[in-house]
This record gives C-alpha cells, structure tokens and sequence, in this order.
C-alpha cells in the first residue's frame, strides 16, 4: 500500500480540512498561542504518521502484515487529545471523545487492522503529552529561536517526504504556520479577548471558506508545479496565521493589542 492512498479520498480530505478549520477556529476566536501550537502540532502528527509509514510501514502478526500506525486516527487523537485539558464543560470532553472514537470505529468497519488503529492512538496521544510536558521549555525559549526552530523542522520533513512529493503539502503548512505566526505576533497582534462573538463568526466563516477554496480550487492547479505542493501548503499556513488576521483587522472586525487605554484601578 502506497502512501498516497490514505489521502487522496473524498473521506480523508474532508477530515483534513476539518482539522484546520478546527484548529485555525481556535486560533481566531479563543486563543492565538494555543491556536499556533494545536495546528503545529496537528500538522506534525499528520507528518509523523506519513514517515512512519512510509519508511516503517508494515509489521507481521499472524502471518499478516498490518501498518504501524494510521495517520488519521493519530491525527484526530492528536488534536483532540490537546483540547481535553482546555475544555471547561462535560460537553465539550464528551465530544473531545467522542469524535476520535468515531473516526476509528469507521476507518475499523472499513477493514483497518486493530493493531494499526491502536497504534495510531497510542502515538496521537503520546504526542500530545509530549507538547504538555515541554510547555514549560518552550515557553522559556527565546523567539527568535523558536522562529528558527519552526523553519528548520518544516526543511527536515520535507526532506523525508520528499520521495512522496504529493505530501509536500505538510511541511509546506508547517512552514507558513511558524512564519505567519511570528509575523502577527509583532505586525498585527489581534486581541482577541477585546473581540466581539459576531466578528469571532465571521472569522470562522471566511477562514473556512478560504482553507476549502485553496485545497479544492488552488492545490490541484499548482500540483502540476514541482514545488506546488509546498507553495500551496505555504499558503495554507500563512492564510490562517497571517493573512486572515491582516484582513480582520484592515476590515475592522478585529481591534490590535495596544490600540486601546485601559483604566487600572
């Protein structure tokens, strides 16, 4: 089984752009720091699961080869496995639950080996712990370090990738991610706790539109390009991370830390 065939049916694009939108909502609306950190790690397990299958794809159990890991089902653990600390409700765990377990329920009932859905559970979540536990590290870090951090990681996997030049896309993200990111962190500086819900809606409705018109509309015109994949991953990351922001706030949907006096008492 070639690599390419996870990705390219209508089901796995869909969880695909499901998964920005969720991450990119997080970003927009609730919290940018957390919003950078669940779509790179989002993407990176996305990654990771690609590599291993490609270079370590198949394990022999009872006279049956079965992969180490699916990429989707450790993707969706992944992201929701982040977001079930941060959730406040009894709703909102029971959906941080529920929706990784539907996923694998459906990808088993499509004939998915046990051993590989496990697996992809097992490194989903291991990778999400491993971001919790580091949080202190990495919140010590200079930025200027973590903005070279989040070039380099993106030019290593691509160099891993490579040979699947379809799957070019990610790293292409995690690039515009880390870039877009640390650009609005110093030019834009969205305030989102200052934001009202209605402009936080119509973010998510133009952020969603534009992810879904760029994979469905722009990816399939720059993929006859040698690096189209990685251009239009590049844009992806910075559509969500900077030039969305850029829009709201030229629009006046959004207001600038800074921007406004605060009386202390």
């Amino acid at each position: 089984m070639s690599a390419p065939e996870f990705f390219v049916n209508i089901y796995s694009q869909l969880l695909f752009i499901g998964w920005l939108i969720t991450a990119g909502t997080v970003y927009w609306g609730l919290d940018k720091r957390a919003g950078f950190q669940l779509l790179y790690l989002t993407v990176l397990s996305l990654s990771i699961g690609y590599i291993i299958i490609m270079y370590f794809p198949y394990i022999q159990l009872n006279n049956q080869q079965a992969l180490v890991t699916h990429p989707h089902v450790q993707t969706t653990v992944t992201l929701f496995a982040f977001l079930l600390p941060l959730c406040k409700r009894k709703y909102e765990v029971a959906l941080c639950m529920a929706v990784p377990l539907a996923v694998s329920l459906g990808y088993l009932l499509e004939g998915v080996s046990v051993f590989s859905i496990t697996g992809g559970i097992i490194i989903g979540g291991f990778i999400s712990y491993t971001l919790y536990r580091s949080h202190e590290w990495l919140g010590s870090m200079p930025d200027a370090y973590l903005f070279t951090f989040s070039i380099i990681l993106p030019i290593f996997i691509s160099a891993l990738i490579y040979p699947e030049a379809y799957f070019l896309l990610l790293p292409g993200i995690l690039l515009g991610i880390g870039v877009g990111a640390s650009m609005e962190q110093y030019k834009i500086r969205l305030h989102i706790e200052a934001t009202p819900r209605k402009s936080k809606v119509i973010a998510f409705f133009i952020g969603s539109a534009g992810i879904i018109f760029v994979l469905s509309a722009v990816r399939p015109v720059f993929s006859i390009f040698m690096t189209g994949e990685l251009v239009t991953g590049v844009f992806i990351g910075l559509w969500i991370t900077l030039i969305l922001p850029f829009l709201l706030l030229v629009a006046n949907l959004y207001v600038r830390h800074g921007n406004t006096e605060q009386i202390v008492r």
